[in-house]
């Protein structure tokens, strides 16, 4: 006998879980506009609560004021919170639906899409549930705790984010940043020390001028300049250029290739490597995989299996290689084999 589920409820059957979905639940359909001013004056930060919807944060030095201009859609009338307030020296702003329809199964979900206008030396503290979020001209430090969506800053001081799924792209930042992220494409341009913890997806950066750390999981990394730097990498390829202090590296796989640093030092399982023109001594432990150095000092090289390939170095020590040619140009001090 086919049984006919009512319209109110019905039961998806995925893998064993069963799954009520309301699917008499209306759409987003009410749609109203607001907008909030407040003055900065004794004011040094923004804080932000938002959960649903898009973000656009335009900040000029030519406004003294917080403008907060939002489309507001729900499913019910007036089911949000829309409020701008001083609290001490802080403005605090709130722009959130009902928690318990931000998300519907198809149709149109409940959100706040909104433009905030503000002066650029204001210090910013977002909190955001979903939504992409896009901030240009803050010359102050950012920090923002994002769920989702993806995340594009123009300017600020020092930067701290967290962030769970979504792309994240940084621009001419002046100080330092800090990154704990999920999921995403992640490209940085500019910035002073960068830590940088990643769980999967690709890294591009360039013109940060000092220290970085770097943590990741899985995606390939290409990185442009920079002082010293310090990467721990589960898979995916690697790429360096023009690093003006000592590079350490720890891989599991993936090719790697550097060209430019000081000193070099390398503890991979497996994949190619590459190192050229580096004005110091360069390390290598390596698992498998063949090896070409070219222009450095001293070379120390601890291999497993792969063709090993030096060429213009003072100095070659090889402690073991299991596997693999081995061949040799210019090596000024001799060659020195365990």
């Amino acid at each position: 006998m086919l049984k006919i589920l009512t319209p109110l409820v019905s039961t998806l059957i995925l893998s064993g879980c069963i799954i009520h979905v309301n699917t008499a639940s209306a759409e987003a359909k009410e749609h109203v506009q607001r907008q909030l001013q407040l003055s900065t004056n004794n004011i040094s930060s923004l804080t932000a609560l938002t959960n649903a919807g898009d973000l656009k944060i335009i900040a000029s030095s030519d406004t003294d004021e917080i403008t907060a201009s939002a489309d507001i859609y729900t499913i019910e009338p007036n089911d949000f919170v829309f409020t701008l307030e001083q609290q001490g020296n802080t403005a605090k702003l709130v722009a959130k639906v009902n928690s318990e329809n931000t998300w519907r199964f198809g149709g149109n979900s409940p959100k706040i899409d909104m433009t905030i206008t503000m002066p650029s030396q204001l210090a910013l503290d977002l909190t955001d549930s979903s939504g992409d979020i896009d901030i240009k001209g803050l010359t102050n430090n950012i920090q923002i705790n994002d769920g989702s969506g993806e995340l594009t800053i123009d300017g600020g001081d020092n930067i701290t984010i967290r962030d769970d799924s979504g792309d994240i792209t940084l621009l001419n930042a002046k100080g330092n940043l800090a990154i704990n992220d999920g999921s995403g494409e992640i490209v940085i341009r500019g910035g002073q020390q960068l830590t940088l913890r990643d769980d999967s997806g690709g890294i591009e950066i360039a013109n940060v001028t000092g220290d970085m750390q770097i943590t990741d999981g899985s995606g390939d990394m290409d990185i442009v300049g920079g002082n010293n730097l310090v990467i721990k990498d589960d898979s995916g390829d690697i790429s360096l250029a023009s690093i003006a202090g000592s590079v350490s590296v720890v891989d599991g796989s993936g090719n790697l290739t550097i060209d430019g640093a000081q000193s070099v030092s390398i503890d991979d399982d497996s994949g190619y490597i590459k190192v050229n023109n580096t004005r110091g001594d360069v390390k290598i432990e390596d698992g498998s995989g063949d090896i070409w150095v070219r222009n450095a000092k001293a070379v120390t090289i601890d291999d497993d299996s792969g063709d090993i390939n030096i060429d213009t170095a003072q100095s070659l020590e090889i402690l073991s290689d299991s596997s693999g040619d081995v061949r040799t140009n210019d090596i000024k001090g001799g060659t020195k084999i365990r």
